[in-house]
This record gives C-alpha cells, structure tokens and sequence, in this order.
C-alpha cells in the first residue's frame, strides 16, 4: 500500500525505551519488506542519505 512508503520508525522515549519499542514492534504480523521500509528505507529517501 501506499502507507509503507511514509511511515518512519519513532518512539517515546524516555517513557518507552527503544528496547522495549523494538520488542512490540517486532511482535507485529508485518512483512520483512516493509519492516525494512519503516525502520531504514524511508528515512534514508526523505533525508536523502546515502548509507
């Protein structure tokens, strides 16, 4: 879907640590391929990073 491509991962921390985040996050039924998208590929096309 659309939505894959505009979603970036975030979190509250400090009252929800990125360990604990990542831990919910990855109980969640999405596809590996958009898993990918939210945690690394959009950012790097809306900041334009080149890693």
């Amino acid at each position: 879907t659309v939505l894959q491509d505009k979603v970036l991962f975030g979190s509250d921390w400090p009252s929800i640590g990125v360990e604990r985040w990542l831990e919910e996050f990855e109980k969640m039924e999405i596809k590996p391929e958009v898993r990918r998208k939210i945690m690394l590929e959009n950012a790097k096309k809306l900041f334009k990073l080149n890693l």
